[in-house]
Order: structure tokens, then sequence, then C-alpha cells
């Protein structure tokens, strides 16, 4: 038995995935951005790519998330709590900000660090687990 790959072969498969992808997830078929929730319009995404944020995360005004973040509850518990993210913070590309805990004003989280406690006003953490420094 041989097998026969066409042109008008491999374009149908290709049109088929495309469909299911615009069908079915729409908005993460270019971004692959899984934001549950509305945003608040000042807030930027310079390079909205794998960017995660769970439904019930609290964010402020004039935020600023990078690439390949996430920002949700530690474990699949309902109870185990989301984050709130105060105004004017920077949240750095591939950081992981996870539990009930809270980014106050003006903090800056480094690239690829992972926060699972309070950060201070005003004050960068880095790490993981994320430090103050």
């Amino acid at each position: 038995m041989t097998l026969h790959l066409t042109v008008a072969y491999l374009i149908g498969i290709n049109l088929i995935n495309i469909y299911n992808a615009i069908r079915f997830r729409k908005h993460k078929i270019f971004t692959s951005c899984d934001i549950s929730i509305p945003l608040p319009q000042s807030t930027t995404l310079p390079h909205p790519v794998g960017i995660v944020v769970g439904h019930e995360v609290e964010i402020g005004k004039n935020v600023r998330i990078q690439q390949n973040v996430t920002i949700g509850r530690p474990e699949p518990d309902p109870e185990a709590g989301y984050p709130t993210i105060g105004d004017n913070v920077r949240i750095g590309a591939g950081s992981v900000v996870l539990g009930n805990i809270e980014l106050n004003d003006g903090c800056v989280v480094g690239a690829n660090a992972v926060v699972v406690d309070d950060v201070s006003a005003n004050t960068t953490v880095v790490g993981a687990p994320a430090e103050e420094k």
C-alpha cells in the first residue's frame, strides 16, 4: 500500500486545522493567551504571547504584563485564592504569580520570578522564590 500525499490533500488538512482553531479557540489562535477577565484599559501587554490570567485575579490600573506570564492560583483547589495586583505594577517576562497574595502599588516583578508571597509597595522582587532586592 502506498501513501500519496498531494498538495491538495495537505492544503485541505491545513485549512481544516485553521478552521477548527478559529472556531474553538478564537482569541487564542494568534496569541496563545488565556486571559479570563476583562483587563483595565490602562493595562499594557507589549508582547501578548503566552499570558495566562485566572478568572478571579484583580488587576489595578497601569499594569504592564510581559510575555509568558502566569497569574493565578497555585493548585486546582477552588479555595486556593488568586492574586490581587495594585496600580502601576510591572511584571517581567516569564514570571509566575500564584496564590492569594498582593502585589502592592508600584512594585516590579523581575523576569522569571516566582512570586508566592505578598510584595510591598514600590519594591522589586526577583528569583525563584521571589525575594526583595
